[in-house]
């Protein structure tokens, strides 16, 4: 093992390609998130907004944001590790709730879709129309990042919701989990049109984004997949029960997992008690678990991670790992089908990182 030393597209795909196949290999695929998370510091065009305002997509001029994106990916790429990088239509936007209707709002250096509050009667005939200015709005970003990167480096998809997330924000998050209890009929049906609404925009943008290298990339994840892949997650089912989560929302995370030939669920710690749940969604090819700064220490998660190997399904696991959670992985967690990110703050501390990763794995270093 030799991390940290640069590597050529088709040596990261080969290492991909052992990921999907469960190969048995040596060490994890290992990769970098340098920075943080601060678009109005990525992107110059966002800060001429005007403060305290509702974002509308003709506030968006695209090509305003293009020369900051190529300097973006060049920044990402310049990170030795084991994954590719790529770039998405701005993720700060929340851009599956926007399409649905709710306000989006700007201020500081923070944008956030602010609940809709939607009585029934206003949701009865939801569904996401082709003229939708959002949705055209995210397309425009696809295709003029197409372009930008002429084939140079992959365009993939930003953050888009699941399907308790949508509900939440079209009814209220307080609203739709007493929902689930008083109306758990017309919380069904909207779950249903949720899901038409995220099929629909996921196959839209794959008639936008080409292929790279025959694959297609998860930017946020840095994760490439031989086959077109969807982004699931659900954020929301951290205030659900079991019953409530498998009797109204399951089946319709099973319906977009098989409405592509490869599925990605996001979850975050707080919603690993349902992990078996989830598990039982067989289309669901990769679990991406985040190591949150709250709530499960590493230790108490090791179980549930393990129980994803024990289904014999791929794993990625990202967040802020200490070095002391990474020799704990090494210890509980098999290789074959996993990949952890480590979020770092800045780029200085990634050589710290790459001396002790190879120290962990072979007991030799990165001259």
């Amino acid at each position: 093992m030799e991390f940290g030393r640069p590597k050529s597209v088709e040596e990261k795909l080969e290492g991909y390609r052992k990921f999907w196949s469960l190969e048995d290999v040596r060490y994890p695929l290992i990769g970098f998130d340098v920075g943080g998370f601060f678009p109005f510091q990525w992107f110059g065009a966002l800060r001429q907004i005007k403060e305290s305002a509702f974002l509308k997509p003709e506030h968006l001029i695209v090509e305003k944001y293009l020369e900051d994106y190529t300097q973006l990916y060049r920044r990402s790429a310049g990170v030795n590790d084991d994954l590719i990088k790529g770039v998405s239509p701005i993720p700060a936007i929340p851009w599956m709730e926007a399409m649905l209707g709710c306000p989006v709002e700007i201020s500081g250096e923070s944008i956030w879709g602010k609940e809709r509050n939607a009585p029934w009667e206003a949701l009865a005939d939801l569904s996401l129309e082709d003229d939708n200015p959002w949705l055209q709005k995210y397309l425009e970003f696809l295709d003029a990042l197409v372009r930008n990167a002429a084939g140079q480096y992959p365009i993939s998809q930003p953050i888009l919701r699941g399907i308790s997330d949508m509900v939440g924000a079209l009814r209220g998050n307080n609203q739709a989990l007493l929902d689930t209890l008083e109306s758990p009929d017309k919380i069904k049906d909207l779950a249903a049109r949720c899901t038409d609404a995220l099929i629909k925009v996921t196959r839209k943008q794959y008639e936008i984004i080409q292929p790279f290298y025959g694959g297609y990339l998860i930017e946020q994840f840095g994760i490439w997949s031989p086959e077109i892949i969807v982004r699931l997650q659900e954020d929301v089912s951290a205030v659900y029960s079991p019953k409530t989560y498998c009797g109204l929302i399951q089946e319709f995370d099973r319906q977009v997992a098989a409405s592509f030939p490869r599925c990605l669920i996001h979850l975050h710690n707080s919603s690993l008690f349902l992990i078996d749940h989830f598990l039982d969604i067989e289309q669901i090819d990769v679990f991406q678990i985040n190591r949150d700064l709250v709530g499960m220490s590493t230790p108490e998660m090791i179980p549930y991670l393990q129980k994803v190997q024990q289904r014999n399904r791929r794993m990625l696991i990202r967040g802020p790992m200490s070095f002391e959670d990474l020799r704990l992985m090494k210890s509980a967690l098999r290789p074959a089908g996993l990949i952890l990110q480590i979020v770092l703050n800045n780029a200085d501390k990634t050589a710290q990182y790459t001396e002790f990763i190879n120290q962990l794995f072979t007991g030799t270093s990165v001259p």
